[in-house]
């Protein structure tokens, strides 16, 4: 009897966790991704330093708190956005439109991806 209620308590935990850590990752995600929608309107506007400043306050954040996702999450795709936000840094320095461009669509994809493989649904059960 004591092992089936340790087995319907830790089952339950774990499903809690998962839920509290979907969340916490969605909220992470939509954070950046939108911080990243005011950059690219910097960019569109032609305001390249206020651009370089929101990219300079948006990978302090970042940087702090890819940290704790780091160690939970697939690291790939973290690193990969810090290439992307060094690429996107140079596009910004040189004011090539373009490849700011597609830098922040790539940072998107990649919140996309984290989000993707981070939920906690039926289909990433099984």
């Amino acid at each position: 009897m004591k092992s089936v209620v340790g087995v319907i308590v830790w089952t339950i935990l774990f499903v809690l966790l998962g839920i509290y850590i979907n969340d916490e990752v969605y909220e992470f995600t939509d954070k950046y991704t939108s911080n990243i929608n005011v950059i690219e309107q910097h960019i569109e506007n032609g305001n390249w330093s206020e651009a370089s400043k929101e990219l300079d306050y948006y990978s302090k954040g970042y940087y702090k708190e890819k940290e704790i996702w780091y160690k939970i999450l697939d690291h790939t795709y973290f690193d990969d956005i810090c290439l992307y936000i060094n690429i996107l840094n140079k596009s910004i320095l040189t004011e090539n439109k373009t490849q700011s461009f597609i830098e922040i669509e790539r940072i998107k994809m990649t919140f996309d991806n984290i989000l993707e493989s981070g939920k906690f649904d039926i289909n990433h059960i099984f």
